[in-house]
């Protein structure tokens, strides 16, 4: 596993590391979405604000090869599938299943003993089958006609900088800063800039309770993504607990909590997540 100085770090899902090893990595996450969505009349005329509870499923696959030791090559690949919990929100959010995957180069500018800083570039693909059946409705007897499935795209490219510090056999501090462009998701939203600013902080357990385990607490904030309709980007923490006990294979359980304002609704949307993956270290 990578390490700086004394400090091993906990291999971190939620943050983009700077670390050039080879890895291969699955996981699967379940979660919940708690949001409100206006229903409105064909004259726009809102009628009630109802609660639109969603379940959220998450199949995840990445490989990162080490070209030599200061290039690596990584592929990433996920499946999502999101579902409302009643009949009603089935027919006001409708489901979704989404293909997302990505292909990017990372390179090391600088290590020291204690420090690392890589840049990273990345291409990368989000595709969804989309059924809302409330959209649909609405567009009958309108000059509009909107279809029951949907199929939507988006192309993605993306470049920032991933950063870690050995701080002491204990702790560790891992930061990235990544902006990209994408293009329209829905196609009636401008193809737009993102950011993206994320911190962890890794505690090797370890040293204290003589337990094989690793907590690291990463928070940060998404920007606007032309592919969602959040007015304040998604602010989110994570924390994270991992088996260390072998030095090539790790076994770790996300919390995840992440909240967002949705610029259509004008309402908050709160989600929890629960990821179990592992890693194995070549």
């Amino acid at each position: 596993m990578p390490s700086l100085g004394d400090h091993v770090f906990v291999p971190v899902t939620a943050i983009s590391e700077p670390f050039i090893t080879t890895f291969v990595q699955n996981s699967v996450s379940l979660g919940s979405i708690d949001a409100t969505v206006p229903v409105s009349l064909l004259d726009s005329t809102l009628v009630a604000e109802i609660p639109a509870d969603q379940l959220v499923a998450i199949l995840g696959a990445r490989y990162q090869h080490a070209v030599n030791e200061w290039l690596a090559a990584g592929l990433s690949l996920g499946v999502v599938g999101r579902v409302g919990t009643s009949t009603t929100t089935v027919l006001v959010e409708g489901l979704t299943g989404d293909l997302r995957y990505n292909l990017g180069w990372l390179v090391r500018l600088y290590q020291s003993n204690t420090l690392i800083l890589s840049g990273s570039v990345k291409l990368g693909n989000h595709s969804a089958t989309i059924i809302n059946v409330q959209e649909w409705a609405e567009s009958i007897g309108s000059e509009e006609d909107a279809s029951l499935v949907n199929n939507r795209q988006s192309l993605r490219g993306a470049a920032g900088l991933q950063a870690g510090w050995g701080i002491s056999r204990r702790f560790g501090l891992l930061g990235s800063v990544i902006m990209s462009y994408a293009e329209s998701f829905d196609g009636q939203r401008a193809n737009a800039w993102d950011s993206d600013v994320r911190l962890s902080f890794s505690y090797d357990l370890e040293r204290d309770v003589s337990v094989p385990l690793g907590l690291a607490l990463t928070g940060g904030r998404s920007g606007n993504n032309v592919d969602t309709d959040s007015e304040t980007g998604v602010w989110f923490w994570t924390l994270r607990v991992a088996t260390q006990s072998r030095s090539n294979f790790t076994i770790g359980l996300d919390l995840q909590n992440a909240y967002a304002r949705s610029s259509t609704s004008r309402s908050d949307q709160h989600m929890m997540q629960f990821t179990f993956d592992m890693r194995y270290f070549y």
